[in-house]
């Protein structure tokens, strides 16, 4: 049975036009802040490198603020400080004008920027034990005595 060329051609999967998705692990800073019906996180993340020169082992932190609605706001708040989390969602950017004392000119106008992540899931992880560090249950037990 022979093909036809119109069934031959292949079916191309365009990328979507726009996507805005987020995904962090890291660790939360305190326990969120609960609000009417809203829950404010805050997530470190952390790279670390070692230093071409040096050998030594460099590290950045950055914070991030995640922000969760009704159901998921609810499902956090038992999360607490040190929760290892993975989070995902949709960065999120917002725009203001604040008003600062300058010293000896006044006021002045800044506009400020920020950035958040609008929680879609929030999933609290197993964190695995530091290398080296045996966990309690693995301490070995007394030896048995044998029965005569």
């Amino acid at each position: 049975m022979k093909k036809n060329e119109k069934t031959e051609q292949k079916k191309t999967n365009a990328a979507p036009a726009y996507v805005n998705h987020t995904t962090l692990v890291g660790f939360l800073a305190d326990k969120p802040d609960q609000y009417n019906g809203c829950a404010v996180l805050r997530l470190a993340t952390k790279v670390s490198w070692p230093d071409k020169t040096t050998g030594k082992w460099e590290s950045h932190t950055d914070w991030h603020r995640i922000v969760a609605w009704n159901g998921l706001a609810d499902a956090v708040k038992d999360f607490g400080k040190g929760d290892h989390v993975m989070v995902e969602g949709e960065l999120r950017s917002s725009e203001y004008d604040r008003e600062v004392q300058v010293i000896g000119a006044g006021k002045a106008v800044i506009s400020t920027k920020t950035w958040e992540i609008r929680a879609r899931a929030i999933r609290k992880l197993d964190r695995k034990p530091k290398a080296g560090s045996q966990p309690k249950a693995d301490i070995p037990a007394k030896p048995r005595k044998k029965a005569a």
